[in-house]
């Protein structure tokens, strides 16, 4: 029979055996764990890198945003200050166009009164001339019409 030496040799070679097999599948492991560390660690630069991207746009964002309320707030402004004064302006012409319509309808009933009444002899002047003199009325009657034709 074998000896007892010889037979715990074998079953040391076998364990051994074992413990290499089970040695290299755990290096194994370790490499594919290192590479996925690493791919983490790139990942975590690369998230790092965008969020630092994303930061430094929203600042510049804030800035151009900023800048346009700033300049919308100004147009703003203008605008209503331009209403302000085409409302003026609009009171104004409501206010000349009743003033002219009155005018009108002053001279309206002055014609008619002129078309109704007898026109007045003619005056001689003091001066030898014989001129017709007029009236205010007829005077602006007939300054009204030389600026309608």
């Amino acid at each position: 029979m074998m000896s007892f030496g010889l037979i715990t040799d074998f079953i040391l070679v076998a364990l051994l055996a074992a413990t290499l097999f089970y040695v290299l599948k755990l290096l194994r492991r370790l490499g594919e764990l290192q590479k996925d560390r690493d791919s983490f660690q790139k990942l975590i630069q690369d998230f790092t890198a965008a969020t630092t991207q994303a930061d430094r746009a929203l600042a510049d964002l804030r800035i151009g945003a900023d800048g346009v309320g700033r300049e919308l707030g100004e147009r703003i402004g203008k605008g209503q200050g331009v209403i302000g004064e085409l409302q003026r302006s609009s009171e104004d012409l409501k206010m000349l166009i009743a003033r002219a319509e009155a005018a009108s309808d002053k001279l309206e009933t002055q014609l008619g009164a002129s078309r109704q009444a007898p026109p007045p002899p003619p005056k001689v002047r003091s001066d030898g001339d014989s001129a017709v003199a007029q009236d205010p009325q007829t005077q602006a009657l007939l300054s009204a019409l030389g600026r309608i034709r």
